[in-house]
């Protein structure tokens, strides 16, 4: 049986895994670190998943009694009721809320804006996919289509939250970008191949040790911005391996980063600053948060490339050397790029498959930033 102890001691994996307790009761573990109480039954003659709460808030002691309570509805045959989209939407808030604030409050905002006056007040499982389609196009027709596609990426989040905890079996607001137009690409400011010499002499030469060991990583490990602000220590695993959480991924899928000797080298630097607390890139001002947003973007505006490099652009940097460069095949650059994989089939091999070639890609890429840290 559990404790708290051993669920306390449980680390999350690549993959979720259980933990059981007694009488069909587990701790479902996620990449994220996520652990919920779960028990699956029978219903109607199908399989379904019962999800109590998330530990630690629901402790040991009353999940069994939650478990108990819920068999004997069971046994009188009493069947849940179908919560509104509305309570839903809340619940899912509460679970989601993780990352900068700011882009809490923006999802928030989009979702009681454009979403909960049309069908917030509507049962789960009466919601079709017409109304989901009627939601994105109404704001579609607004003129936003960004924001269109941003709250249909919400609306599939949402209902997907819903089928985990068993609320429903399944439901149709996945996909929904499909009914939409396609959002105008914005492009990242990026140098030039032929200048990185300068500017990695320039990131070289950066008087603050914390900044300038920022943008090295940055560089190296080529992720998005808040990907890389939220790394905690505990984060990297097998010691040569970054695994960030699904809650900061764009795709929201786990995404592994091989770390080569050079970029442990600077993590190993970087902890001589931060090692004792929980971020790698702990803010100096703010306790238990890490650096602003704007902190390594600004330090590249004081080297003299404001307009002409973001923190963004390394992902650029990194695709265009490494697609015109490197012996690496475009499946695993874009792979490494976690960028999205159209092909579902395709994705799961790709997953599975690649690993080993993005470990020598890392290594790869790091030779080519070390050169061009020590060009003349």
């Amino acid at each position: 049986m559990l404790t708290n102890k051993k669920i306390d001691g449980a680390k999350p994996a690549l993959k979720p895994y259980k933990l059981s307790d007694a009488h069909g009761l587990y701790i479902h573990i996620l990449p994220s670190g996520s652990k919920s109480w779960r028990f699956n039954y029978t219903s109607d003659g199908k399989n379904k998943t019962k999800t109590f709460g998330q530990y630690p808030t629901i402790g040991v002691a009353d999940a069994r009694l939650m478990l108990n309570a819920f068999k004997l509805e069971l046994a009188q045959g009493i069947k849940e009721a179908s919560i509104s989209f509305d309570t839903l939407t809340r619940e899912w808030l509460i679970h989601k809320r993780t990352g900068p604030a700011k882009q809490q409050q923006q999802v928030e905002y989009r979702l009681n804006e454009f979403v909960i006056p049309h069908i917030g007040n509507r049962t789960i499982d009466s919601l079709k996919r017409a109304d989901f389609v009627q939601v994105v196009q109404r704001i579609q027709d607004r003129g936003t289509i960004e924001s269109a596609h941003r709250v249909g990426a919400h609306l599939r989040q949402i209902m997907d939250y819903a089928v985990d905890l068993g609320k429903i079996e399944s439901h149709s607001a996945s996909g929904l970008s499909r009914v939409l137009k396609n959002p105008k690409v914005k492009h990242m400011n990026c140098i030039a191949v032929e200048e990185a010499g300068e500017l990695f002499k320039a990131i070289n030469n950066y008087p603050e040790p914390m900044v300038k060991l920022g943008l090295i990583l940055a560089a190296l490990l080529f992720v998005r911005t808040n990907e890389l602000r939220y790394m905690q220590w505990n984060e990297i695993v097998d010691e040569n391996i970054w695994v960030i959480p699904e809650s900061r991924m764009k795709m929201k899928k786990p995404h592994v980063v091989p770390l080569s000797n050079y970029a442990l080298q600077n993590l190993k630097e970087l902890s001589v600053y931060t090692g004792e607390y929980d971020y790698v890139f702990q803010s100096a001002i703010r306790r238990n948060k890490p650096i602003s947003e704007n902190t390594l973007l600004f330090a590249l505006y004081r080297l003299g490339y404001n307009g002409r490099m973001t923190v963004h652009g390394f992902r650029a940097l990194a695709s265009t050397v490494l697609n015109s460069e490197s012996p690496f095949s475009h499946d695993v650059i874009e792979r490494q790029l976690a960028h999205k994989e159209t092909d579902q089939v395709r994705a799961a091999y790709n997953r599975a498959e690649y690993l080993t070639e993005r470990i020598k890609l890392m290594d790869w890429w790091s030779e080519k930033v070390q050169k061009w840290m020590q060009s003349p």
